[in-house]
């Protein structure tokens, strides 16, 4: 199962991509040679989404991950948002090299999240919610989060989004879906927060040298 970021109109660009690029591990064994190669980034990811998840789940395992992980970045590929996929044994991980660092490192750990999710889902959309959840939860902690949602807040404005988005280095609207997930931010909060960001967006790139 192919695990898609962006819209419907990304799928085909991400689905012919991994078929170019399996098709070619097929014939030669090798890594395309466009491949900007980043294995010890996403094994960390992994150790860090495994141990949340055996925290979470009283010591039992829900994330099953294939004995090796490809994941790297493709430069100058036309409509390609980034994508997971399972090969052979394999686990595949790709994103464009264009991101910023942050969305990268927010994509990989929820790509690699619906990785070892796979095996319990059977459609792409709800893999991939579940993704985005397991892969927040590795990287906001509860108690942290609770620093900034635990006044049950209805407003943000664009100060409070800036504080928040360059404390976690993530986008705001992320760390809002985490809190979501922690019952700290309703649905409907979620919702006028998003009306609010498209009447008034930020226009500061959040800046910070905290890792996520």
């Amino acid at each position: 199962m192919l695990v898609s970021l962006g819209n419907a109109e990304n799928l085909p660009v991400n689905e012919s991509l991994f078929m170019r690029m399996t098709d070619q591990w097929e014939n030669t064994r090798a890594i395309p040679a466009d491949l900007l190669f980043t294995k010890s980034p996403v094994e960390a990811v992994v150790f860090r989404l495994q141990k949340i998840d055996l925290e979470q789940n009283d010591g039992t395992a829900r994330l099953q991950f294939p004995n090796e992980l490809i994941a790297g970045e493709i430069r100058g590929e036309k409509g390609l948002t980034g994508f997971s996929a399972k090969f052979r044994q394999q686990g595949w991980i790709i994103l464009p090299a264009e991101l910023s660092a942050m969305y990268k490192n927010l994509f990989l750990n929820i790509l690699a999240a619906s990785i070892g999710l796979e095996h319990l889902y059977s459609t792409k959309k709800e893999l991939l919610v579940e993704a985005e959840r397991v892969g927040l939860a590795a990287m906001l902690p509860e108690a942290e989060v609770r620093k900034f949602f635990g006044l049950r807040l209805s407003r943000f404005p664009d100060s409070f989004r800036s504080e928040v988005a360059n404390y976690f280095n993530l986008p705001f609207d992320y760390v809002l879906k985490r809190a979501n997930h922690l019952g700290m931010v309703s649905e409907q909060v979620i919702e006028e927060a998003n009306s609010q960001t498209l009447r008034s967006p930020i226009l500061r790139r959040p800046q910070s040298s905290r890792a996520a």
